[in-house]
């Protein structure tokens, strides 16, 4: 058996409820071994729902270890989690980072460029195999984009929920679409409807949409592209971009190639620090370094 072990800040949170479940039923993770068996929380207790790392545990059928180090010196695999809190995950991920073992980092990745940088530093001196990404790049409506090399020209890209959380989301799929090298960005409205538009250079541009409801789940993922040829396509993410994401990363184990390439990852935090500041200051525009 191949085990992979959970570092989490807290585990009864959506990823770590349902990420066990989705890789034991994959056809390929049985195949290769593939299986859940250590977790690590540095908060003992859940506050969406109450429930400790002993009951998460007993629940999902792994056993709960006392440090990272542990953990770490345990598994074949590294998945750190706490991905509503990445200001944790130099911390979470340093001690995996420098053993060598395939780690896959949560969304969204740092806090910033900065700390973004920093952890894949510390994986390339160490010659650890390392990624991470919004299960979103994966929808299998975006496939034609994530497996072509030809950019869109244009693109609106519609999400939902909290910026330090979901944001993420929305840029990856832009990225997905757009590819990098965004030039500059401006925020026309940063209230709880948040507006910013993205200037790629030669007339390409991108519209960022994010609108935090009452009813959050309400708002579906939307992508709409315009391609050079003048085409145009819309499309509603369906279900199933997470089953997508969890192939990837298994694909990740099985060959320790990451699935999305660092340096987007680091273009990625690079546009949240702008998208911040931009928001902060309506109507001038903002470069991306």
């Amino acid at each position: 058996m191949k085990k992979i072990g959970f570092i989490d800040n807290f585990l009864s949170e959506w990823h770590a409820n349902n990420y066990p479940d989705m890789i034991r039923n994959d056809e390929r993770a049985k195949k290769l071994g593939l299986d859940v068996c250590y977790a690590y929380a540095k908060t003992e207790v859940s506050p969406y729902d109450g429930v400790t790392t002993d009951e998460w545990c007993k629940i999902h059928n792994v056993k709960r270890v006392n440090s990272v180090e542990e953990l770490v010196d345990l598994s074949d695999y590294i998945v750190v989690l706490s991905p509503d809190n990445p200001e944790l995950h130099k911390e979470l991920s340093e001690y995996a980072l420098k053993s060598g073992k395939p780690t896959y980092i949560d969304k969204t990745f740092a806090p910033d460029k900065k700390t973004a940088i920093e952890i894949f530093d510390i994986a390339r001196e160490y010659g650890t195999p390392v990624y991470s990404t919004s299960s979103l790049r994966f929808a299998d409506e975006l496939a034609p984009y994530r497996t072509g090399d030809k950019p869109a020209k244009s693109c609106m890209c519609v999400g939902c929920y909290k910026f330090e959380i979901y944001a993420i989301h929305v840029f990856e799929m832009m990225c997905t679409v757009m590819k990098s090298g965004a030039k500059r960005m401006m925020a026309t409205e940063g209230t709880r409807n948040r507006n910013i538009v993205v200037d790629y250079g030669n007339g390409r541009l991108a519209s960022f949409i994010q609108m935090d409801t009452d009813d959050p789940y309400g708002v579906p993922f939307i992508v709409s592209a315009e391609m050079e040829d003048g085409s145009a396509h819309y499309y509603e993410i369906k279900e199933g971009y997470q089953q997508r994401f969890v192939e990837a990363m298994i694909e990740f184990f099985a060959t320790s190639v990451p699935q999305v390439d660092y340096r987007e990852t680091i273009d990625l935090m690079g546009m949240l620090d702008v998208a911040k500041k931009a928001m902060a200051n309506p109507f001038k525009w903002i470069d991306i370094e």
